[in-house]
C-alpha cells in the first residue's frame, strides 16, 4: 500500500510539473502495446505460504516472470481500454524428502486507464482490470496442492515514457499480473 501512496504522490507530482505541456496533447485514437517483466512476484510468495512442505529448512523456491503483454486503445483524452495477458511459473523443491511442486498462471484481464496527464513523452495513468486466471498445480507426489481461483483482477499506477515518437518504456506498480512492479518496453501508433 505504501508503494501505491508513494507512486500516487510521484505522478501527482510530475503530472503538476508538467501541466502547461500535457493541456496541449493528447493521445486519443492511439494504441499502446507493452511487453514487461514482473518484479515481486506474487504467486512465488503464495506457493512459499501456502505449500504442504513449506516449513522445511532445505525448500528452495524458483520463478519465472510474469511475463506480460498490454494492448490499450485510447477512447479518449484520458480514458483507455484494452487488454493484459501474463505468465509465470513458480517451483518449489526440497531434496531432504525429494519432493518438487510447480505452479503456473496465466491470466487474461481486461482493462481500463484513466490517463491523469500527458505529454509528448510522458503519460502516466491509474486503472484497474477483470478477468480469468487459469492455475496448473503439479508435483511428484499424490498429494493436492493449493490452487488459486479463477477469477483475476488488477489495480496499477503506471506510465509511459517515451523515448522516441513510437518506443518508450513503461513502469507500473500495484498488483499487476501477478507481480508488485511491471518494467518494459512500450509502442504507441
Amino acid at each position: 500500500m505504501k508503494c501505491i501512496v508513494i507512486a500516487l504522490i510521484f505522478l501527482g507530482t510530475v503530472h503538476f510539473a508538467f501541466s502547461q505541456e500535457i493541456n496541449n496533447y493528447s493521445l486519443k485514437g492511439k494504441s499502446i502495446i507493452s511487453a514487461g517483466y514482473g518484479i515481486g512476484n506474487i504467486w512465488a510468495y503464495f506457493l512459499k505460504h501456502n505449500s504442504l512442505i513449506k516449513d522445511l529448512s532445505d525448500y528452495k523456491i524458483n520463478s519465472v516472470g510474469p511475463v506480460v503483454i498490454n494492448y490499450e486503445f485510447l477512447l479518449g483524452k484520458h480514458i483507455g481500454v484494452g487488454t493484459s495477458l501474463s505468465y509465470s511459473v513458480v517451483s518449489g523443491e526440497t531434496k531432504r524428502f525429494l519432493i518438487d511442486e510447480e505452479i503456473s498462471i496465466f491470466s487474461a484481464l481486461a482493462r481500463a486507464n484513466y490517463h491523469f496527464g500527458h505529454s509528448k513523452k510522458f503519460d502516466p495513468y491509474v486503472g484497474g482490470g477483470l478477468g480469468y486466471i487459469r492455475s496448473v498445480y503439479k508435483n511428484n507426489t499424490s498429494i493436492p496442492g493449493p490452487v488459486p481461483g479463477e477469477f483475476g483482477y488488477a489495480a496499477q499506477v503506471g506510465a509511459n515514457y517515451f523515448l522516441s515518437k513510437h518506443f518508450g518504456l513503461y513502469g507500473e506498480v500495484g498488483y499487476v499480473g501477478g507481480s508488485f512492479v511491471q518494467l518494459g518496453l512500450s509502442s504507441k501508433f
